[in-house]
């Protein structure tokens, strides 16, 4: 069940992706000659009489696309993308990754409507036995920002604790009793917080560290109040929600370049499969939201300025905008060739990484 779920899950974030370019070229008036879900042979196909679109769908589930006139080759017609502004180019390019964020904040959206019952403030219930935080933070304390970023739910909370505590260290406490304690293996974050009705910084909290997967992560180690459901809750934790999953994303990325994530940890089809199983034991509100979780990361990643992606083809977009004309086709064809091969190879490195760690 899980299996199928994926394979429609996939199915549905790329029909939703390609019918992004495939609206907004046929408002822009682009030729369309082929709007595919799937790639591979040819499962069931359809052409309209009116458009003389072919409408496909192939046997792999993990792709599609639409085929535009003038997309990758010279064409004289008017309705080519190629004789289009660069402005309705770039809106037709960006279409896809937009509709898998979008799709995302409104899976976001029902499974905050499937937990009222459970919504996290960031005001401090109670700490946990043995919490290190307790030295300087209080109970009652609504913390507003770690390390300078906004929290506005107890899931950006536990990620900015998490991933901002990233260097362990030693540190030395006072106690209750005026006693100084050592603590061992915390990571210090800047906290601000409302306390008494006043927002004050406070530096150097300590949190308890561990290690998964070899990242060292903070550990929150207070519990918080609970917000009252309601409409204005329920809107505002599904966009802090949304934020939170495109922060996870991009701390990835900078993680990959910094060292603390390297390409180990990422998983293609395979992996997120056996994810999914772990989240369907959950419940299936948390099927919901990992549906959600990977649409919102389909389309953050990619409109990343990466050739062979949409990104990429924006990124070609804005510089033929501040140059006043594109560059050369065959030039740019090249470079989305070579960066095609690269993913692809990528893509194949990962999928024989999760398929070994199944009979590790």
């Amino acid at each position: 069940m899980v299996i199928l779920f994926a394979i429609l899950m996939f199915g549905f974030l790329i029909t939703i992706h390609e019918f992004g370019h495939y609206l907004f070229a046929r408002i822009f008036k682009v030729g369309v000659k082929e709007f595919s879900v799937g790639m591979g042979p040819k499962i069931l196909s359809h052409r309209s009489k009116k458009t003389s679109i072919l409408y496909s769908l192939r046997l792999l589930p993990f792709g599609g696309y639409v085929s535009m006139v003038g997309e990758d080759e010279d064409s004289d017609d008017e309705n080519a993308l190629s004789k289009k502004s660069a402005w309705k180019r770039l809106i037709i390019m960006a279409a896809g990754g937009v509709f898998n964020i979008i799709v995302g904040v409104i899976l976001c959206g029902v499974f905050v409507g499937m937990t009222t019952n459970s919504l996290g403030s960031t005001t401090i219930y109670q700490f946990t036995e043995n919490a290190t935080s307790q030295y300087y933070l209080e109970p009652g304390d609504k913390i507003t920002e770690v390390n300078g970023h906004n929290v506005g739910i107890v899931s950006e909370l536990s990620f900015r604790i998490m991933w901002e505590a990233e260097n362990p260290t030693t540190a030395v406490v006072v106690t209750e009793s005026g006693e100084k304690k050592t603590l061992e293996n915390v990571g210090l974050v800047d906290v601000t917080v409302i306390r008494d009705g006043k927002e004050m910084l406070i530096c150097d909290v300590p949190f308890s560290m561990a290690t998964e997967q070899g990242i060292g992560m903070g550990q929150m180690d207070f519990q918080v109040y609970r917000e009252r459901a309601g409409f204005g809750s329920v809107i505002r934790h599904t966009f802090c929600l949304a934020r939170n999953d495109v922060n996870q994303i991009w701390a990835s990325l900078g993680g990959l370049f910094s060292g603390r994530v390297n390409f180990s940890h990422m998983s293609g089809p395979v992996g997120i499969t056996e994810q999914m199983s772990e989240a369907a034991g959950l419940g299936f509100e948390y099927l919901i939201y990992f549906a959600a979780l990977i649409a919102i990361n389909l389309g953050v990643f990619n409109l990343l300025p990466i050739p062979a992606l949409d990104g990429g083809r924006i990124f070609f977009l804005l510089i033929e905008a501040i140059r006043g004309k594109p560059i050369k086709p065959e030039i740019e064809g090249k470079i989305h060739t070579v960066a095609l091969i690269m993913l692809l190879a990528l893509s194949v490195f990962v999928l024989f990484k999760d398929i070994f760690a199944l009979f590790v």
